[in-house]
């Protein structure tokens, strides 16, 4: 009973916070109270003289639904015949408290007189979660006046306190919204760092390299900033679907940088000096980097200015996607080159060599004779 008590006070406490938060409105819980019940209970004296409580159940039935006496044949039907208190008694409770319960001494004796009656509401529904009594809180939020994340840790911190002192007996779960971010947030990194793994392993192939794959991943965080720049300038929130536009913009950034990179390894396997390698990539290779990035931010720009109401929840997705790229294209000319000539030269102190490679020069021969007979084309 005090477990009880404690819970149903810490609800209304909780209640009373979120009121106070802005954005915060239909607060409501699943305690609904149910109808009004009598709850009886057989007094010690009742007991000692052999009155139990199926005694006076059994003489509550009997007075509103009925004790059947006999039954009656008519034709091919039978009839039970029940006695019971009059209508007008049954349809009230006004003459509850007259009922009279036959002992086992056959004296009739008022039910006051033989048990303790307590009139209470109960609830309509009793719900448990791991095997204890829980109350559920839900409530409405309008997103353009409150953050759910950020309430709900200002909700924690207010209240771990409260509970620790004035209702030990009650624990909180948290649920719904934040349960479901929470769980979402942790397989979508779990999903993200595979996605990179499997990135890096596949630029390794392509390579033949453990840190070029390094140097073109690298432009994965400047992406990142962009897309966090792209909502303060649109004026939107971070949501978990901005995360799923930075897992997907993981996999579009890198390839600027892999245009780069593949066309240097040419050029510096070639025969051509480091240095001018390095300012033949970004001159050579400006264009297509430019229009590869400039034709996906392209096809992203109605799904940002779209304002339908069923698209909104896109709108942060496509945020992160177009601003994270749209600030990768213009860093990655000028830190690929920077990055690789510091590759060229840690690899070089550590004595080996990058230009000479068997296994890339055979590939890149064929590709240095093809530029030679269509310099137009490159």
């Amino acid at each position: 009973a005090e477990e009880q008590e404690q819970l149903e006070m810490a609800v209304e406490d909780i209640k009373d916070r979120l009121a106070s938060f802005a954005g915060v409105y239909d607060i409501r819980d699943d305690a609904t109270p149910g109808k009004t019940e009598f709850q009886i209970r057989v007094k010690e004296r009742a007991q000692s003289m052999g009155i139990t409580s199926a005694d006076l159940a059994e003489t509550i039935r009997n007075a509103y639904y009925g004790a059947e006496v006999m039954r009656l044949q008519r034709g091919r039907h039978e009839v039970k015949l029940m006695v019971r208190y009059p209508e007008d008694e049954r349809t009230s409770l006004a003459q509850f408290r007259e009922i009279r319960v036959r002992g086992n001494d056959g004296i009739e004796r008022p039910i006051t007189e033989l048990a303790e009656i307590n009139v209470t509401q109960a609830y309509s529904e009793i719900n448990r979660l791991d095997q204890q009594r829980s109350i559920t809180i839900t409530t409405d939020l309008d997103a353009t006046e409150g953050n759910s994340y950020q309430i709900t840790e200002q909700l924690k911190a207010d209240m771990a306190l409260l509970f620790a002192t004035k209702y030990p007996a009650v624990s909180v779960n948290w649920e719904g919204q934040a349960q479901q971010t929470a769980e979402s947030m942790t397989s979508l990194f779990i999903g993200s760092a595979a996605a990179c793994l499997a990135m890096y392993v596949l630029l390794v192939l392509e390579f033949r390299s453990y840190f070029q794959p390094l140097l073109i991943m690298a432009i994965i965080p400047f992406g990142v900033i962009g897309a966090v720049w792209g909502h303060g300038i649109m004026g939107i929130e971070v949501t978990l679907f901005s995360f799923f536009g930075l897992v997907a913009l993981t996999g579009i950034v890198v390839n600027d940088s892999i245009v780069l990179v593949d066309f240097i390894n040419a050029r510096v396997r070639g025969g051509m000096e480091q240095k001018q390698a390095l300012l033949e990539a970004g001159r050579r290779r400006l264009r297509p980097v430019f229009l590869t990035s400039m034709t996906t931010i392209g096809g992203l720009v109605p799904m940002l200015l779209e304002t339908s109401f069923q698209a909104q929840f896109l709108v942060p997705m496509a945020t992160s996607i177009a601003f994270g790229l749209m600030l990768s294209t213009l860093l990655v000319l000028f830190q690929v080159p920077v990055f690789f000539q510091i590759y060229l030269i840690v690899t070089r102190a550590m004595g080996f060599d990058p230009t000479k490679s068997p296994v890339i020069e055979s590939e890149t021969e064929p590709r240095e004779k093809d530029e030679q007979l269509a310099p137009a084309a490159v």
